[in-house]
């Protein structure tokens, strides 16, 4: 091993200047110009040949759909590794089971989604075979991340044995479980059983992952555990071996191997290969000993790993940018590069009859062709594994073969970004050469991780009567639970959250928080830059959900007095929360097919996607105590009404919103309604849309409806509104949304009619305005230019001018007096109508604001809801 020398990131233009380096550095890299030695056949057990010498290494990539079926962008990459040319390849860790997933976006094979793994395969081995003229061998990699198991994106650690190397990293405390062998029993069968998946899938192997200190990787490590799973090797590595073997013998078909950490890098006896004495020396007795066992029970290929990629206290793969929170690696990656090929070296020369596949190539850029040549030529390794360089470069083995070369404008630039996104809970990919795609992912990862949010947490100034907290409608403490977050507190600051608003989650997404908290801000006033409360409130929230923490806590004493909520949106959920914290029983009543209200319904997935997940998490605990009732798809008028429900509790709480739009008497009834158009392409049943499509209005529904219908694959959008641009009403982030979207905006500019033909629409007829004087609201009326009268060809009008009760409503508010504006009557403080024991709330008495307004008004009605229940 050479001495250690500084770290040093890539500055290297041709092979000399490598030479030179190793000379340098004292490092001992084999040459070799005769890369065609790379494109050889070699054979992998079971009599299957690869076409070269080239594996596309597991790389995740986190985009499964929720249960695990590859999604959209995981056929994108295989079918670009299959167009590349890579003899084989090595499909990324798929878990074997929910509980041992690393990810909510990992691989997980079940029967459930079988024939989406047989779609995969087929789609590659075709691909490759109609463009290339050969098909790869493909390996799934079968896995339980053990340690590292977050399936919900919540850390649930399973653990083989005590480290106090990696248990402090993981917030263990010191007695913390460690999986029982009886766990370890079952595990071996459920591999079994995913391999039986992956043969039917077409997978020519399966490996059992055993490296980077995943479960089975963390097994051969356990020293220190007792019983049959721990202590000798045969011990530590039963589990492996009895898989591998019951494998081959239930299916004979399949290649079977394993990618296995060869030196672990954390000190004995919490490590794997490496010396008693010094962790940062590699001893390799232990892997070469497991090799023959495993060469025994029939293994086609071994593929080589070394350290750990969460944990390199001070060396690890060649890298040149470290990861958030990761120690820069204190040696010159060239001698780190040096060490994975002398240790994958030192075990191909004991098993020469073994394929093994070294890899850890990526910092060498575009010089790496001569090197893996030169590694191949002198019997270093068999098979050249690529990870990162794959994500980056999935082209590069048909380049290197066809030329020897490779462009080091598409080469890895070893800067840990994909990495770092897989650490944030995002999609992962190549940032800087696929960055069209993955640079948007890696950035919104980076807007929610918590450890870049806590920095900008830690940024409040915790201000005395803080303009952040008045600017909120429902009074959240912000710099009180932006401190509890700081302090890592997720608990704590979710409390605080709660006290003033039930639904924390929901208004993350859809507030106007420009206009409210983050408007408030007093780093807005001194930098421009408000402290991100809505993002660090979502994650609080998410997190908390994640955890098990937000179910509402209902008391065990029972009140015996039960409510009737009519509607299940945002201010009739807070209504509810808060009646049954309050130990009341509560039954919702719901027009529609689930609860949410408005933001669930028809708020756009971009801003808002689906807050059941929060709802459900809240309301489960009452539920399943007998407390809650929900009767979905029930209409008010219809199913209920006013005075039977007001007979059958002991209380009455209507929070239905507003139901029916304010239309324009011009459109004569031909114009779509925004609410019924977004609820439609939300739960995708809208249909084919038009090419052409207007929408009427300036508030943020007609911006919502502008890019749903863009995004819904209309070609031109114009928004017809008869003020200025800045007179609009809708918040600043939906006008930005508008302008990313390439809507067409036609301010100054008034409906007059509609053009039709064959009862079909075919224009908007339209006049110019200019503003004239203020009206009673202070805005400037739009008045008419004569002459100015022209026709805008539409196929399609979308009306988004406001919402109000309909006549229909207010007749089944049976006597409940109304304003002259059309809404609820209520008394200010407590929110009762004018019939006693009948409260309201939200839309149907605010008109229409926010979310977080209905929350509030819900939340302060409960509260006096239950004074009046104490009467």
């Amino acid at each position: 091993m050479t001495t250690v020398a500084d770290h040093q990131r890539f500055h290297l233009k041709a092979y000399p200047d490598l030479e030179d380096l190793c000379t340098k550095l004292g490092c001992s890299l084999p040459f070799s110009e005769n890369t065609s030695v790379l494109g050889e056949r070699i054979a992998v057990g079971k009599g299957k040949e690869t076409p070269n010498r080239f594996v596309v290494q597991p790389m995740e990539g986190f985009d499964a759909s929720v249960d695990g079926t590859p999604g959209e962008l995981t056929f994108r990459r295989y079918l670009r590794y299959a167009r590349g040319g890579a003899g084989l390849i090595w499909l990324e860790a798929t878990a074997v089971m929910h509980e041992a997933r690393s990810n909510p976006g990992q691989l997980y094979i079940h029967k459930g989604n079988l024939d989406t793994f047989r779609e995969l395969v087929r789609s590659v081995k075709e691909t490759a075979r109609k463009e290339l003229g050969r098909e790869p061998v493909l390996i799934v990699q079968l896995t339980h991340s053990g340690r590292y198991s977050k399936p919900t994106g919540v850390a649930a650690p399973i653990i083989a044995h005590r480290s106090p190397v990696l248990d402090p990293k993981h917030n263990l405390p010191d007695d913390y479980p460690v999986v029982t062998d009886e766990y370890l029993d079952r595990l071996g069968d459920t591999f079994v059983d995913a391999a039986r998946l992956a043969h039917a899938a077409g997978f020519d192997g399966v490996d059992i992952k055993s490296c980077h200190r995943y479960l089975m990787s963390e097994l051969l490590a356990s020293h220190t555990r007792e019983g049959k799973y721990g202590g000798s090797l045969e011990n530590r590595s039963r589990l492996l071996r009895e898989t591998l073997e019951k494998i081959s013998q239930e299916i004979p078909e399949l290649i079977i191997t394993t990618r296995m950490n060869a030196y672990d890098a954390i000190s004995y006896p919490f490590g794997f290969g490496v010396s008693k004495d010094d962790y940062r020396v590699q001893d390799l007795a232990d892997p070469l000993e497991l090799i023959g066992m495993l060469k025994n029970i029939g293994i086609g290929l071994l593929n080589v790993s070394i350290g750990n990629p969460y944990y390199n206290p001070h060396f690890g793969r060649p890298f040149d940018f470290p990861i958030k929170g990761a120690a820069i690696p204190r040696e010159h990656p060239l001698v780190g590069l040096e060490r994975f090929v002398n240790i994958v070296s030192e075990l191909q020369n004991a098993h020469p009859d073994l394929p093994v596949i070294g890899s850890g190539y990526s910092w060498l850029r575009h010089l790496m062709p001569r090197v893996v040549a030169g590694i191949v030529k002198e019997g270093k390794a068999t098979l050249i594994g690529q990870g990162r360089g794959s994500f980056a470069y999935p082209s590069s083995v048909n380049d290197i073969l066809a030329h020897g070369t490779m462009d080091p404008k598409k080469t890895c630039v070893t800067c840990s970004a994909c990495t770092q996104i897989m650490r944030d809970g995002g999609q992962t990919g190549c940032v800087v050469r696929d960055s069209r795609l993955y640079g948007p992912r890696y950035r919104m990862a980076r807007r929610f991780s918590i450890d870049r949010l806590q920095e900008e947490a830690r940024r409040c100034r915790e201000c005395e009567e803080a303009t952040c907290t008045q600017a909120c409608p429902a009074h959240v403490d912000v710099p009180r639970f932006i401190k509890a977050f700081a302090e890592n507190d997720i608990p704590r600051a979710y409390e605080i959250l709660h006290q003033r608003n039930v639904l924390p989650e929901m208004c993350a997404y859809v507030c106007p928080v420009e206009e409210q908290c983050q408007g408030g801000c007093l780093e807005k006033v001194f930098c421009e830059n408000p402290i991100a409360v809505s993002d660090i409130q979502l994650v609080v929230a998410r997190t908390a959900r994640l955890q098990g923490i937000t179910g509402v806590r209902v008391p065990g004493k029972v009140s015996g007095k039960s409510m009737a909520v009519i509607g299940g949106g945002p201010s009739g959920l807070a209504f509810a929360i808060r009646m049954l914290e309050k130990g009341h029983s509560v039954h919702i009543y719901e027009a529609g097919d689930r609860l949410g209200g408005t933001p669930g319904s028809t708020i756009p997935v971009h801003r808002f996607g689906d807050g059941q997940a929060e709802i459900e998490a809240i309301l489960q605990p009452a539920v399943d105590a007998g407390r809650c009732s929900v009767h979905l798809q029930t209409s008010f008028g219809t199913d209920v009404l006013v005075s039977s429900l007001k007979e059958q509790h002991d209380g009455v709480f209507i929070g239905t919103g507003l139901t029916a739009p304010v239309s324009i008497e011009a459109l004569n009834g031909y114009a779509t309604d925004a609410l019924e158009f977004l609820r439609k392409v939300k739960d995708k049943s809208y249909g084919k849309i038009p090419q052409k499509v207007a929408v009427v209005g300036g508030g943020n529904t007609a911006m919502d409806a502008a890019v749903a219908a863009v995004n819904a694959g209309a070609r031109d959008v114009f928004m017809v509104y008869r003020r200025s641009f800045n007179e609009m009403p809708a918040w600043e982030t939906e006008r930005n949304a508008v302008l990313s979207a390439g809507v067409h905006l036609m301010v100054l500019l008034q409906p007059t009619g509609v053009e039709m033909d064959e009862g079909k629409v075919t224009g908007l007829r339209t006049v110019r305005t200019q503003l004239g004087e203020p009206d009673q609201d202070g805005r400037r009326r739009p008045e008419a230019i004569p002459g100015s009268e022209t026709v805008l060809p539409v196929d399609l009008i979308i009306e988004a001018t406001g919402q109000k009760l309909s006549p229909e409503d207010t007749k089944n508010l049976e006597g409940i007096e109304v304003t002259k504006k059309g809404t609820i009557r209520v008394d200010p403080a407590t929110f009762m109508t004018s019939v006693p024991g009948v409260f309201a709330a939200g839309d149907a008495v605010n008109g229409g604001t926010t979310a977080v307004q209905a929350i509030a008004e819900g939340m302060a009605a409960a509260e006096a809801a239950h004074k009046h229940l104490s009467e």
